[in-house]
C-alpha cells in the first residue's frame, strides 16, 4: 500500500476503535471505496499495536491502581475476556467468511445504532465496576463476543450494556477499554503467530506512519468517547451508525 493509503487506513482504525461505530465495517468500507482489498497482516498487527499503545498510556494510572486499590475488579476482566475467547476458538472459521459481506455489516451497523440510542436512554448510573456482581461482567463479555460480527461495535456493545446494567458511564467506558486492551493484546499474539510463518519485509515508512498515527488518533477517541459518555451523548454516534448503515446498504445493493 502506498503511505497514503496506509494512512488512511491508519485514521480509521485509530477512531473506530474506540468510537463506538464498529472497526471491521469502517475498514470493509475502505477497502471498497479505495480500492485496496484486505490489508496484510503485518500492516493489520502495527495499527493494533498502535491502539493497544494508547490504551496504556492514556490509562496508565488506572493500570497501575488496578494492580494496587482496585484488585476486585481483575476477576472481572477475566470473567468479561471469557466468552469472546471461548467464540473466537469455537466460531473463527463461520465468521471470517462474513467480514466481507457488506450488506450484513451495514445492516448490523443500524442495530448497533438503535441499542447504543436505547442503552443512553435506559442506562442508570448505580455502583462502579468493582462493586458490580460478577455475572454483569459475564454480560458485557457476552456483549464483547456479539461485537465479533461485522457491523456491531465492540466498544459500542460493551459500553452500552455496561450502562444498561447500572454501571457508571465513566467506569463502563474504561471496563469496556480495560477489556477491550486485552482482546487486542490476545489478537495481536495471535495473528503474530501467523506472521512468524512468512511474509515479505514490509516497507518500513509506511508501518511507522501508520503505527504513529494509529496510536495518536487512538489517544484523541478515547478522550472523546470518554467525554460524550460522561455528557450522555453517545446517542449521537446512534445517528452516525443509522445512516452510514443506510449508505452502506444502499451501496451494496447498488453494485449488485
Amino acid at each position: 500500500m502506498s503511505i497514503l493509503q496506509t494512512l488512511v487506513l491508519a485514521v480509521i482504525q485509530g477512531l473506530t476503535e474506540f468510537l463506538p461505530v464498529s472497526s471491521k465495517t469502517h475498514l470493509l468500507f475502505a477497502q471498497h471505496f479505495m480500492g485496496t482489498g484486505e490489508p496484510d497482516l503485518f500492516l493489520i498487527v502495527v495499527l493494533h499495536a498502535g491502539s493497544l499503545a494508547a490504551i496504556t498510556v492514556y490509562y496508565a494510572r488506572s493500570w497501575l491502581a488496578l494492580l494496587r486499590d482496585r484488585r476486585r475488579e481483575i476477576p472481572r476482566l477475566v470473567v468479561g475476556t471469557v466468552p469472546a475467547v471461548a467464540a473466537v476458538l469455537l466460531l473463527k472459521s463461520r465468521l471470517e467468511p462474513l467480514y466481507g459481506n457488506l450488506l450484513l455489516a451495514s445492516g448490523l451497523l443500524i442495530l448497533n445504532g438503535a441499542f447504543l440510542f436505547l442503552s443512553e436512554r435506559l442506562g442508570r448510573e448505580k455502583e462502579g465496576v468493582p462493586e458490580a456482581p460478577l455475572w454483569k461482567a459475564l454480560v458485557v463479555g457476552l456483549a464483547q463476543a456479539c461485537a465479533l460480527l461485522p457491523g456491531i461495535s465492540r466498544s459500542g456493545s460493551t459500553i452500552g450494556t455496561g450502562c444498561l446494567l447500572g454501571l457508571r458511564r465513566g467506569e463502563a467506558v474504561r471496563f469496556s477499554f480495560f477489556l477491550g486492551a486485552v482482546a487486542i493484546a490476545g489478537a495481536l499474539v495471535f495473528k503474530g503467530r501467523e506472521l512468524l510463518r512468512g511474509q515479505g519485509t514490509p516497507d518500513p515508512l509506511p508501518i511507522m506512519i501508520g503505527a504513529a498515527a494509529a496510536f495518536g488518533v487512538s489517544l484523541a477517541a478515547i478522550k472523546v468517547v470518554e467525554i460524550l459518555s460522561l455528557r450522555g451523548k453517545l446517542s449521537l454516534f446512534a445517528l452516525y451508525c443509522a445512516l452510514a448503515g443506510a449508505g452502506g446498504l444502499v451501496y451494496g445493493f447498488l453494485r449488485g
